[in-house]
């Protein structure tokens, strides 16, 4: 898919797609242990994994680095890597209330913002990204697993990795569509173009999609078939 193509099929997209803002009104640290646990795992399973931890405690710096450790694995086990999750959630609450005092908001104050989450335990630059757009309205392009496979399914990106793929996106989406923009491809992703089966016969751009994996609608393939037909007719028999 070429650029004005993307581009087309984004603002097709940002019109189809309702999307809300999930970490709204949540604390900054819940909103990083939510983003944490959400790896290998789906929002719905996060989302309720997450509220069960905030209804046995806070869940803040101070609190979940007491926490005990099999009280932890036992209520994130859920949304899977519980035992390898739990180390770095604890570290992290560790590191964030040695260094900012448990206000993880003071990573804002330091001159860079996405560098400074990233030295932390546990955080990558997507879930660096993801905080800083989603609660603190920073310009990034967060770039999940499902953006991801749009972004090789359209060839947006020679290969791959993380740093190129949200560099091009940026380049694409307008500073001020990144934040919504990335949820509405992670939701067009999870909800049509799906990784094991994608559902062309329900794209909004599928006229401007040129994946390997397009399978032909419905529609199309009655229209070849019809048209085969014709082509039959019109055969002398001999």
């Amino acid at each position: 898919m070429d650029d004005a193509s993307f581009r087309r099929a984004f603002a097709i997209l940002w019109r189809r797609f309702r999307v809300a803002n999930w970490a709204e009104g949540k604390h900054p640290f819940e909103v990083l242990v939510s983003i944490i646990v959400s790896q290998n795992s789906t929002d719905l399973v996060t989302e309720r994994v997450v509220q069960d931890l905030s209804r046995k405690l806070a869940v803040r710096p101070k609190e979940i680095a007491a926490a005990p450790i099999s009280l932890l694995v036992r209520t994130l086990g859920p949304a899977g890597l519980a035992r390898q999750k739990v180390p770095r959630i604890r570290a992290l609450a560790r590191e964030v209330e040695r260094r900012f005092g448990g206000d993880l908001m003071r990573v804002l104050d330091t001159a860079d913002p996405r560098q400074t989450l990233m030295d932390l335990p546990g955080v990558g630059p997507k879930t660096a990204d993801v905080w800083l757009s989603l609660v603190a309205g920073r310009d990034t392009m967060p770039v999940d697993t499902h953006i991801a496979r749009l972004a090789r399914r359209w060839r947006l990106v020679p290969r791959g990795d993380y740093e190129r793929t949200t560099a091009k996106l940026k380049d694409l989406i307008p500073p001020k569509r990144r934040a919504r923009g990335h949820l509405v491809l992670i939701q067009f992703g999870r909800e049509i173009c799906q990784a094991r089966r994608p559902r062309c016969e329900a794209c909004p751009v599928y006229d401007l999609c040129d994946a390997d994996v397009k399978r032909p609608r419905a529609t199309d393939m009655e229209e070849t078939r019809g048209s085969s037909a014709k082509i039959q007719e019109t055969i002398p028999h001999i």
